[in-house]
């Protein structure tokens, strides 16, 4: 980065619509977390690739690498909870990855690694973070499947501020 150039904190994110995000923070309605912090539900969303802090020339990267993807829509039902004591984190999930989806967060690794990225080591598990810093998992909520078809997914910019993370979205890209 040139001196004085800020970063940006980006990721590439699929991000629901107005029902899928009612429904994901129904999932935490009425929980008891004895410690944690509820995720906003204008924050929900499932992360495919994060990429960190992006100076505009590896923004513009990422984003040209996002142009060259193909892929095809697909559907993915959220059916499932979890909690991972490292990063203490609760989540819903699905039992079942897609293969459109995994072609997808492929797609996007090799274009982000193409940037200068790091490409993540851990296998892609389809999760959306519905509560931060819970020090120990939850009474598992019945979850009602949410199907939640995928026609697009966005790159977003994370600002930390005092109140938590903001997230914006910068780009959206149509899957076929």
């Amino acid at each position: 980065m040139q001196a004085g150039e800020s970063a940006q904190r980006l990721f590439f994110a699929l991000w629901p619509d107005p029902a899928v995000r009612a429904a994901l923070a129904g999932v935490t309605a009425g929980l008891k977390l004895p410690r944690g912090r509820l995720t906003p539900p204008q924050n929900l969303h499932v992360t495919l690739v994060f990429l960190g802090a992006a100076d505009a020339a590896r923004r513009a990267c990422v984003e040209a690498a996002a142009d060259g993807v193909q892929a095809e829509g697909f559907t993915v039902t959220l059916d499932r909870t979890g909690w991972w004591r490292r990063p203490q984190v609760f989540w819903a999930g699905s039992s079942v990855t897609p293969q459109p989806l995994l072609d997808l967060v492929g797609a996007l690794q090799v274009g982000c690694a193409a940037c200068g990225f790091p490409r993540e080591n851990r296998p892609f598990e389809v999760h959306a973070t519905l509560a931060r810093k819970v020090l120990a998992a939850p009474p598992a909520p019945g979850l009602e499947p949410i199907p939640w078809r995928i026609d697009r997914f966005v790159l977003v910019e994370s600002a930390l501020t005092p109140a938590g993370s903001e997230y914006r979205v910068l780009r959206t890209w149509p899957l076929r």
